[in-house]
Formats: structure tokens, C-alpha cells, sequence
């Protein structure tokens, strides 16, 4: 019983703060990266990272709205988008000259999840993630992303050859 008066309170007192905005730098992208957000008011939170070599790149935003037990978590108008840093290479927050690449992904009214994937080149980018934690105790939401390589032509070059030498082995000991 304490202990739910315990994250009962803790749930308030994050659903008390004001409007906000915080920016995880994820550096690098690893091949996986997470962030989990309690949010209360309108926000805008960025996620930083840079993709070194070309990388498919999908992402995933899941968000808990009314958790019952008395506990409501909701973010309406929740979106998320993708945006790369502008020519004077510097981080300016959905402003200045960076572009969006990609569109305004809602992960709005329910619980559940929406994922994308685009594809990377080299370079800076940032997730900028908004929306209205509503609920009588603000609203929580993760993103995650993932990067995978893509491979080069000659990857595929080699593996086709490496084929076309199987194949030409089994015929060989098929006929002889």
C-alpha cells in the first residue's frame, strides 16, 4: 500500500511541472537507442545523433495513455519527426536552417505505437518529439531507434560470385 502512495505522489509531482523541453544526445547512433520521457504540459523534447556510415534507420515511438488504478497518463497532439542539421551544421531545435526529412508521425489519443523507418546518409540529425501531456498526472512516452548498415555494391558483387562458385562446385560433383 505504501509503495503505491509512494509512485502515486512521485506520478504528481512530475504531473505539476509547467511546459518543457529536454535534448538527449545520443552521439554516435549505436544499433540501438531508447529514451523514456514523463511529460505534464506542452513539450518538446529532442533526441541528437550522428549516423557514420549509410544506415536504415527505423524508429518507434510508444506512448501509455490511461494506465488505470486511478492513474491517468495521456499526450494528445502527440507527434514525432526527423531533422537533419542545416548547412551551418548546428543543432537549432526545429528552427534556423535544418530540415525536416521526415514527416509529423501522430502517436495521439490511444495507447500503442507508431514506427517508421527512412533510410541515412552520413551526417547529424535529431528526433524533435511534441505534444500535451493532459492526463491528471501528465502523460509518458519512449522512442527507440534503430540502425542498421547497408551494405556496399561490392558486398553484393562478392556474394553473387560467391554463389555462382557453389553452384558451379555442385554441378561439377553432380557430373563427375
Amino acid at each position: 500500500m505504501k509503495l503505491k502512495f509512494v509512485a502515486a505522489a512521485a506520478l504528481l509531482a512530475i504531473g505539476s511541472v509547467g511546459a518543457q523541453a529536454t535534448t538527449t544526445d545520443w552521439f554516435i547512433h549505436a544499433p540501438l537507442e531508447f529514451g523514456v520521457n514523463f511529460v505534464s504540459g506542452a513539450f518538446t523534447d529532442w533526441f541528437k545523433f550522428e549516423i557514420a556510415p549509410n544506415a536504415l534507420t527505423v524508429s518507434s515511438t510508444t506512448v501509455a495513455n490511461n494506465l488505470g488504478n486511478g492513474v491517468v497518463l495521456n499526450i494528445s497532439g502527440g507527434n514525432y519527426s526527423l531533422w537533419t542539421y542545416g548547412a551551418n551544421t548546428a543543432f537549432d531545435m526545429g528552427a534556423g536552417d535544418d530540415m525536416k526529412i521526415g514527416g509529423n508521425w501522430m502517436f495521439d489519443g490511444q495507447s500503442g505505437n507508431v514506427t517508421n523507418s527512412v533510410m541515412l546518409s552520413p551526417g547529424k540529425y535529431y528526433y524533435q518529439v511534441e505534444g500535451m501531456g493532459d492526463g491528471s498526472f501528465g502523460g509518458a512516452y519512449s522512442i527507440s531507434s534503430t540502425t542498421a548498415p547497408i551494405p556496399e555494391p561490392e558486398t553484393y558483387a562478392m556474394m553473387l560470385a560467391g554463389l555462382g562458385a557453389l553452384g558451379f562446385l555442385a554441378r561439377r560433383r553432380k557430373n563427375g
